[in-house]
């Protein structure tokens, strides 16, 4: 499994980083973009964080946020179907086809939302929690 990260920024936030992407070879490649977004408290984060894989037999792409020294299982995109996890419904959303590309929308934007947030890819034989 290979972790990939997208930092989100709300100004009056101290917190900084300094970002890349990483994928685990060329032909097992996966990539999120972009490394990094600023927005304002109450905006939106709209399909903004992507994340894309080319391996052809994993169908599922697996959203977290960084809090503290923990991850955060957010949900899952599993072919076209999203699973996101009870407690972020309404709040973080993700579309795409597990099988390529999965974009994740935060909406309403507040100082909480600020922090790294990762994807991995899976097979469906694993969900990664």
């Amino acid at each position: 499994m290979v972790l990939l990260f997208c930092f989100l920024h709300l100004p009056g936030n101290t917190v900084s980083s300094v970002l890349f992407t990483a994928g685990a070879s060329d032909t097992k490649r996966v990539d999120q973009t972009p490394p990094f977004i600023t927005k304002r408290t109450g905006q939106s984060v709209d399909s903004e964080i992507n994340c894309a894989h080319s391996i052809t037999d994993y169908n599922r792409i697996l959203w977290y946020k960084q809090e503290g020294h923990k991850l955060k299982f957010l949900g899952y995109l599993n072919l076209e179907n999203p699973n996101p996890e009870d407690d972020v419904k309404g709040k973080i959303s993700f579309k795409g086809d597990g099988r390529k590309h999965s974009n994740l929308t935060i909406s309403n934007v507040s100082l909480n939302d600020s922090g790294v947030y990762f994807c991995a890819h899976s097979d469906t034989d694993t969900l990664g929690r």
